[in-house]
Order: structure tokens, then sequence, then C-alpha cells
């Protein structure tokens, strides 16, 4: 025969249902409770790391403001790292990596914001600052566009000042004179009682190839403070632009007066001495002088033109020579005012090659650059 143990009886339930949707409550309370106080902790942890990357990204601006770059890198790269939702704090980094010199790495850190937000101004003003480092001129341009019509917390329309000027200065360093022109047309009434402002922006309107509007600007400014150098400076600078010598000449006398001991007024004051002098165009002159100077006119092109051209290729320095040889061997061949007429043809022809493959002219052909000018309107 098989053994069957003797079975127990089932238990009778200890507990009533009240009593057990009781102890059921009191654990999803403690386990509630549990997950409150972790959510607190992390909320607590989250402040206290957010309140650390604000003190390191003051520090290390304070650190910026007084040149201490290396110093202000440390911390605004730990601002950064502990919060990288707040923008500022990568940007500032970018900033101040470019301002120790390294635009290359710079670059990487704004990559993501912009991808996260491409209408922040801020990062699209940092970028535009890298990129002009970096000599990528037309991409620069860009992001300082994206920057004057970007998104700006705090004071828009101060930042956006900041990023069209500085776009203004970058046309204006690399002549981009259309460029810069289109620019400027918007403001150019804009600060009317920031003088110095309206200054600035009449001098770039000289760089711009506008120097009728710059003089406008300039003669206003004189019309309130007659005693102001810079302004007479500036309407000198537009009249020599305008070809007009005599109230060029006028004008930085004027000045002078204002500020006899001002370098910068004086070396102006001697540019337009010197284009006085060799404009072979000036009304007054005889035919001898007329001929002297506009074959000396000539000469300075040829010279001008050999520093950059003569080196493009061997077809350019052989064409120089030849019209170098010519200049001496036609004087006594031709009447003088087809001698002058030649003269500055074939001036004018070498300067405009020069113009479509050499640089800007230096400093120490503005004179050149200015007659020339005069003569191609």
């Amino acid at each position: 025969m098989s053994y069957t143990p003797p079975q127990r009886p089932a238990l009778a339930p200890t507990a009533t249902a009240t009593e057990f949707l009781a102890t059921l409550g009191i654990i999803v309370a403690a386990i509630a409770g549990l997950v409150l106080v972790d959510s607190g902790l992390e909320k607590l942890d989250g402040a206290a790391t957010r309140l650390h990357a604000t003190s390191e990204y003051q520090v290390g601006e304070s650190l910026m403001v007084n040149g201490k770059v290396r110093d202000a890198i440390d911390h605004l790269r730990t601002a950064s790292t502990l919060d990288r939702g707040t923008s500022r704090y990568t940007v500032a980094l970018a900033q101040a990596i470019l301002a120790d010199g390294r635009p290359a790495d710079a670059e990487p850190l704004l990559t993501p914001l912009l991808e996260r937000d491409a209408t922040d101004g801020a990062t699209n003003l940092a970028m535009a600052r890298i990129l002009a480092r970096e000599g990528r001129i037309e991409e620069a341009k860009s992001y300082y566009h994206r920057a004057i019509y970007g998104l700006w917390p705090g004071d828009a329309e101060k930042n956006r000042a900041t990023a069209r000027f500085e776009l203004i200065d970058l046309l204006a360093e690399n002549n981009q004179k259309q460029e810069l022109l289109s620019e400027l047309l918007p403001i150019q009434d804009e600060a009317p009682n920031d003088t110095v402002m309206r200054k600035k922006i009449a001098h770039l309107f000289v760089v711009a190839g506008s120097p009728a509007r710059a003089a406008a600007i300039f003669r206003d400014v004189l019309r309130h403070n007659s005693r102001d150098a810079d302004a007479y400076l500036g309407l000198g600078d537009a009249a020599l632009a305008l070809g007009d010598y005599p109230s060029a000449q006028a004008d930085f006398a004027s000045a002078l007066r204002l500020a006899p001991d001002d370098s910068a007024i004086m070396l102006r004051a001697k540019l337009a001495d010197t284009v006085t002098a060799i404009d072979p165009t000036q009304r007054g002159l005889g035919l001898d002088e007329q001929v002297r100077r506009s074959k000396n006119l000539l000469q300075m092109t040829i010279t001008s033109a050999r520093k950059c051209l003569g080196t493009d290729a061997p077809q350019v320095a052989a064409a120089l020579d030849s019209v170098t040889h010519g200049l001496v061997a036609s004087s006594s061949a031709v009447s003088r005012s087809q001698s002058i007429e030649e003269n500055l043809a074939l001036a004018g022809q070498l300067w405009q090659m020069r113009g479509t493959k050499c640089a800007a002219a230096p400093r120490n052909e503005e004179a050149l650059a200015l007659v020339q000018d005069r003569i191609a309107r």
C-alpha cells in the first residue's frame, strides 16, 4: 500500500481586505516618497551644478577682461562642461580660444550649437569672428548676416549693431566697396546725436567710394561744431577722393589750425600737396608741364605695375619693358597734345590691368592711386 502523508489544513487569512489595502497603500506611499526624495536630491544636485557653472563662467569672464586668457579658458571650459545646455558658456569659451590665437580649435565648439539653434545671434557672431580670423571672408560674411538678423536675448539692437559694424570693418579691410556701401546706406541716418559714430560712418563712405555722402555728413557735423578738427580731416579726405585737391588742401589746413601737432593731419596735408604736384590734368598748367607730368605719371604707373605684374608672367614683364622704351623714344615723334593723351591713356590701361591682378595700392602709392582715379572719372 502507498503512503499518503496527511495534508495540513489551509491557513485562514490573518488580515482583512481593509488591512491589506492599507499595507499596500503604505508601501506605495513609501516608494513615492523615495522617488520624490531622489528627484529632490537630483534637483538640488542640478541646481548646485548650475550654480558652480555660473561661478566658473563669471570668473572666466573677469579673467578675460584682465587679459588673462589662458586662465580664463580653464574656467570657461569647466562652466561649459558642467552646463552644456547654456550656450553662452560655450560661446565664451570659443571666443577665449580665438583670443588665444587658435581659431581652428574654437570652430568645432560652435558647430553643435548652430546645429541645435541656427538662429542664435551670439553663436553666429562668434563663428563669424573665427572665420574672419582664418581668412574665410565669404563664409564670415554669411555668419555676420545671420548674427545681424538672428535672435538675441537682452539688448538685441546693440548686439546687432556690433555685428553690423564688425561686418562693415571686414568689408572695408578687404576693399569690397559695393557690399560696404550696401551695409552703410541703411545706417547713414542712425545715431543723429552721436558725433563719433556719424564721423566713422562718413569715413567709411569715403572707403566705399561714395565721398559725396561722406562730405555731406562731415559738413553737418561742422555746422554743429566748427572747431572739430577730425571733421575737417574727414572733409579733406572726401575732397581728395572727389578729386577736388584745392578744397582738400584748404580742409587739411583748417584741421591743422585746430590741431597743429596732429601727425595724422600733417600726413594727409602732405598727401594733398603731392597729388596736386603730380596731377597732369590740373587747371592752369602749360603744355610743357602737362607733358612732363603725364610722362612722370606713366613712369610711376609702370613702376607700380612692375612690382606685381612683372613677376606674374614673362610676357607681362616684356610688355612693361616695351612701354618703358617707347616712353623715351616717342617723345619727339608726336605733338605735345598727342603725347599727353597717349601717356594718360597708357597709364590708365596699365593701372586698370594692375587693379585686376594686384592687391590694393600700398600707402606709399596712395597719391598715384588718387590721381589715377580722378583721371578715370
